[in-house]
């Protein structure tokens, strides 16, 4: 085993060399890449928690960063700054401080969420582009090329019709919430990255927190932010509608958590096997209704918290 500076360098450059490959992977491999992607922070995670040092995290992100410049250019690297780099140390520095997983997640996120509005918003600014008119473009000819594409294999007349209405009403809505299914991504590849890491509590300087999945819970008050922004839908404004609309998908992401919580409290509860365990999991991605029931079953823990124990009376 390699100990002091010399262990610290070698891990720097297994670092640099996993986040570069896992990156160049994200964006060369069509579709598996993807999953390439939401690892990429994992090992700036892994390698400052192991040393407990913040400067092992920010030399791997920094060179990994200049690596990048050289295969794509500073498109790239800010690209991987802001999806992987930053998150990666300042959510290990959260957890550093002693942080439950569930509090410094929300502040790595809100962090790295304000750091690309600042910067995207002034890039915008000084380069005179209109950001939100290109990406609510980009959306509207992912669709159009996807109504060419079924255009192309057959479909015609009110089927054509059909698929237009409804991917422009798609196209309109994802022109709005764009904003909070980013933080949604970015929310579940920090979660998802978390979960990875307790595989490798052991080896790690800093030691994790005991939570689990199942003991997830939201903030009570955050059903509050729900009924103000229903109730904002009503307002007859396009931006107050759009804001509402955000903190709608947002909170409806929390919940949803929670009810996945509450599903696994129950599935530990019951000891459920493994099999039927990976069968929900299946059909929730599958089914769109199931997810919903599962974010109501989130919601409505907060009222009759359904992992209390229940304390049997003998009659």
């Amino acid at each position: 085993m390699v100990t002091g500076d010399r262990g610290i360098l070698l891990d720097i450059v297994k670092g640099v060399c996993l986040t570069v490959v896992l990156f160049v992977a994200y964006l060369q491999v069509p579709l598996l890449g993807i999953g390439a992607g939401v690892v990429a922070p994992l090992p700036v995670l892994f390698y400052q928690l192991k040393w407990g040092r913040w400067l092992v995290g920010v030399s791997v992100v920094f060179v990994t960063a200049l690596i990048l410049v050289l295969i794509g250019g500073p498109s790239v690297a800010m690209l991987y700054l802001i999806q992987a780099g930053l998150l990666s140390v300042v959510l290990s520095h959260f957890l550093a401080r002693g942080y439950s997983f569930s509090r410094a997640l929300a502040s790595a996120v809100l962090t790295v969420a304000v750091v690309a509005a600042a910067t995207v918003s002034g890039y915008g600014i000084v380069k005179g582009i209109d950001l939100h008119g290109q990406v609510t473009g980009a959306i509207r000819t992912n669709l159009e090329q996807t109504i060419t594409l079924y255009t192309a294999r057959g479909a015609t007349g009110d089927d054509l019709q059909f698929l237009k209405e409804g991917l422009e009403q798609v196209g309109a809505l994802f022109g709005q919430i764009y904003p909070a299914m980013l933080l949604v991504t970015l929310v579940s590849v920090a979660g998802i990255n978390l979960f990875i890491l307790r595989r490798f509590r052991d080896r790690l300087t800093v030691k994790l927190p005991d939570a689990t999945l199942s003991s997830f819970r939201n903030p009570e008050h955050l059903v509050w932010g729900v009924i103000v922004a229903g109730f904002a839908l009503l307002v007859d404004n396009h931006v107050v509608q759009a804001a509402a609309l955000n903190v709608i998908v947002v909170a409806g992401f929390l919940y949803f958590i929670q009810g996945i919580a509450v599903v696994a409290h129950f599935f530990a509860a019951y000891t459920v096997p493994a099999f039927f365990r990976m069968f929900f999991y299946v059909l929730l991605v599958l089914q769109a209704y199931l997810a919903l029931a599962v974010a109501l079953l989130g919601l409505f823990d907060l009222w009759a918290d359904f992992r209390r124990p229940r304390i049997r009376k003998n009659l």
